[in-house]
């Protein structure tokens, strides 16, 4: 009876507390999943924003030089001669000239005029070119080898079927066009693969409209870095047109070929993908009413399942409309942590007391490490792209913060030089200038184009000229405070965000420094004769918030066109 007794008064006592644990545990569990969910959401909305961004970006990158093939083949304000065969040499050497500012194979520039009369240069490699002549309107086109921009063409043969540049869409279109224009995306048979042309009219002695200049841009490489991508499991990221027509998508074709009939292309409202369909008729309206800010949204399917999506509007003043899209399912985001949610829960009922101890532990630990992950996505978020994570685990939760601080280095850092992209750029201007902050920043920055790297380049090669960037880099950081961000656009063009900096007098001392650390001879290049100095030297624009511009566009157009006057002026000095 005792016995029974003292087991009774055991339980009695022990019941409450074990009670108490499964309680405990469970509060525990739920402030977990509460805590884990939000950062998770929180990180994966700034990851999906910053996928959307770099979309864009290579958009920008892979449309970009057809302007400068059009303006390298017909300058602005260069009239167009009566009859191609009255400037023959001169145009086909233009066309060869600007065919060779990217360097890539492919590559054609085209020019038909009133007459009929056509002249087009497809690239074939750096040393060779195919000329397409065609001067007379009812005659077929009569197809050269080029080997060089000052060789004699090679004749190979002419063409079946006649061309007539006057009927194409690209030709009628610019004729009526203020500037440049794109043509709609078609698909091209022999590439086999999306195409759209860059189109401009050229004006005649007498101010009329005498032809037309055009390029093509092959959009095989859009569809290759859409689907290279590292996306979550069941996570979408394509590019549309307004219509739903996709430019490129992962782990998808943009063009359906079925049997005995012409190639189309795959439109998103009907491409068999669920997650894509829902988000194309739930965004279609974003083609007209968005900014080129990428922005997040929650969206639910017909079974009423939510889909984050981020998107960004790329645009452009000839026509260019499209929309870059990362969609993944909320439920997606949180899988993992859910599972982790029923282990802890589970180990701690059984566990019991041990379970608490330890739970108690692991998640002291784990919100300390959630606060340091929320506080460096929060402060990333305000424009600090180098901020400490302090994260330092071997768990899922550590895998996470490292995958975060090397996303965070891949998306914001030059890969060739080290400094930060046009990436951190955007996202440092577009905090610093954010309508409704507390205190108003105090910033200015600096455009900054190296003169002679051009010449550079052609003379001692491409490796030199990375090797060149480099050192420009390194000089540059030496000149720079520690607040400073240095930034490489592109190219041999970098920008200064100087934050605290509000007076030309300061600016004219920072300008003074880099021209200063800029001016002495390059000492990174290999190859030169003995005694061979290379100097490169600069050019710099500036641009003071809010002075010169309210928004980033406006700060860096002011900055460039400053940098382009001092160009002009001599570019070292101002």
């Amino acid at each position: 009876m005792p016995t029974r007794k003292a087991s009774s008064l055991t339980i009695t006592l022990i019941l409450p507390f074990v009670m108490l644990i499964a309680l405990l545990t469970g509060v525990l569990g739920v402030l977990w999943y509460w805590t884990g969910s939000k950062t998770v959401s929180m990180l994966s909305k700034q990851l999906m924003v910053e996928m959307a961004e770099r979309i864009g970006q290579a958009v920008d990158r892979h449309i970009f030089s057809s302007r400068s093939i059009i303006e390298a083949s017909f300058p602005r304000g260069l009239p167009a001669p009566a009859r191609i065969e009255d400037d023959l040499p001169a145009l086909r050497s233009r066309l060869w000239a600007a065919t060779s500012l990217t360097q890539r194979q492919g590559d054609y520039v085209y020019y038909g005029n009133s007459l009929g009369q056509g002249l087009g240069l497809l690239r074939s490699n750096e040393t060779q070119a195919e000329l397409r002549i065609k001067l007379h309107a009812q005659e077929v086109r009569s197809i050269y080898l080029l080997p060089g921009i000052r060789a004699e063409p090679l004749f190979l043969h002419k063409e079946n079927n006649l061309f007539d540049p006057r009927t194409r869409p690209w030709y009628r279109m610019a004729q009526q066009a203020p500037g440049h224009i794109w043509t709609p995306v078609y698909i091209d048979f022999n590439a086999k693969d999306l195409v759209m042309t860059l189109a401009r009219h050229v004006l005649g002695e007498d101010g009329k409209v005498a032809g037309v200049v055009a390029t093509d841009v092959l959009l095989n490489q859009l569809r290759l870095f859409v689907d290279g991508l590292h996306l979550a499991e069941g996570a979408q990221a394509f590019i549309m047109e307004p219509n739903g027509d996709l430019v490129a998508a992962t782990g998808m074709d943009n063009i359906r070929a079925q049997a005995n009939q012409q190639p189309s292309r795959v439109n998103a409202a009907s491409a068999g993908n669920p997650l894509m369909e829902i988000t194309y008729q739930k965004l279609r309206h974003e083609f007209s009413e968005s900014n080129e800010v990428a922005r997040t949204a929650l969206i639910f399917d017909a079974e009423d399942q939510a889909i984050e999506v981020a998107y960004l509007r790329v645009t452009d003043d000839a026509g260019l409309n499209w929309l870059a899209v990362v969609a993944v399912p909320h439920q997606q985001m949180l899988a993992g942590i859910r599972a982790h949610v029923v282990l802890v829960i589970a180990l701690g009922l059984l566990a019991l007391g041990a379970a608490l101890a330890l739970g108690l532990h692991i998640f002291g630990g784990l919100a300390k490490d959630m606060r340091s992950l929320t506080y460096a996505v929060r402060r990333v978020g305000q424009g600090e792209i180098d901020v400490p994570i302090g994260v330092e685990r071997n768990d899922e939760i550590g895998e996470l913060a490292n995958n975060v601080h090397h996303m965070r280095h891949r998306l914001f850092t030059d890969a060739l030089t080290g400094a930060a992209n046009r990436s951190a750029l955007n996202h440092i201007l577009e905090t610093l200038t954010r309508p409704g902050a507390a205190k108003p920043a105090v910033f200015a920055i600096l455009f900054i184009d190296l003169n002679q790297f051009k010449p550079l380049n052609d003379r001692w090669g491409h490796e030199n000229g990375d090797m060149a960037l480099i050192e420009v880099v390194q000089r540059l950081k030496e000149v720079l405070r520690s607040n400073d961000v240095l930034i490489r656009l592109g190219g041999d063009e970098f920008v200064a965000v100087l934050q605290g900096i509000s007076s030309q007098e300061q600016l004219e001392v920072v300008q003074a420094k880099i021209r200063e650390v800029l001016a002495p001879a390059l000492t990174s290049l290999k190859g030169l004769p003995e005694g061979e100095l290379v100097h490169l030297g600069a050019s710099i624009g500036q641009a003071i918030y809010p002075v010169d511009g309210a928004d980033p566009q406006s700060l860096l157009k002011h900055a460039d066109l400053d940098m382009y006057k001092n160009k002009q002026q001599g570019g070292d000095g101002r």
